[in-house]
């Protein structure tokens, strides 16, 4: 049975801008599926490499259909978001600096019950929204993404693309995602966390799980 699809889902798979065509001069930009003023990430909290990151990461897309199923570095274009870095700190004035990210996978399943219910999915949506309000005003996120439960298994994954583990562990322990979570967990047969470091640097990225 297919997923009983929400207003959200509508452009998940479409970069907020396309590769090459950031803004370089806005201060405030869309950096996850909200387009809210306490979603969007101030420019000016960041270091400059981070800065020319996040720009970069309005572009971050899948690369594969199976993104739910498949390592997370063979599914998103995590070489073209270093190329593009590297090409809006040049137009910045300055070459991009070595820079490590911290990013996290969430693997999920919904139970099937919950993934063919409009009612809770829209319910997870709202919990999901204040959990990143949290996160973004406690600051040092600089990407938040999230797909669709594919339709035979109820599989997916959700991401985040941190400043360091410092921040994600101060923008993730907030009021809204603790009582949120706590109120949908039995929704999900299958949850799993994934740790990846990832190194921006002069001719080269990486990525490297960390757990």
């Amino acid at each position: 049975m297919p997923t009983a699809l929400i207003d959200v889902d509508k452009h998940l798979f479409e970069p907020i801008v396309k590769p090459g065509y950031a803004d370089l001069d806005q201060k405030r930009i869309q950096s996850s599926p909200y387009t809210e003023i306490d979603h969007l990430l101030n420019l000016d909290d960041l270091q400059f490499g981070y800065r020319a990151i996040a720009l970069a990461l309005q572009s971050f897309e899948i690369t594969s259909q199976r993104y739910a199923f498949d390592p997370y570095d063979d599914s998103f274009n995590i070489q073209q978001i270093w190329q593009l870095a590297h090409e809006y700190a040049i137009k910045l004035g300055k070459s991009l600096p070595t820079t490590e990210i911290y990013v996290i996978a969430f693997r999920s399943q919904l139970h099937t019950e919950t993934q063919q219910s409009e009612e809770r999915r829209e319910y997870l949506g709202q919990v999901d929204k204040a959990s990143h309000q949290e996160a973004n005003l406690s600051g040092g996120l600089l990407k938040y993404w999230f797909g669709t439960p594919e339709d035979t298994l109820g599989r997916n994954l959700a991401t985040c693309w941190w400043r360091s583990k410092e921040d994600a562990k101060a923008g993730g322990g907030g009021k809204a995602h603790r009582q949120g979570m706590a109120k949908v967990k039995g929704w999900f047969g299958h949850w799993q966390v994934e740790e990846y470091r990832v190194v921006f640097g002069a001719d080269r990225y990486s990525i490297e799980r960390i757990n």
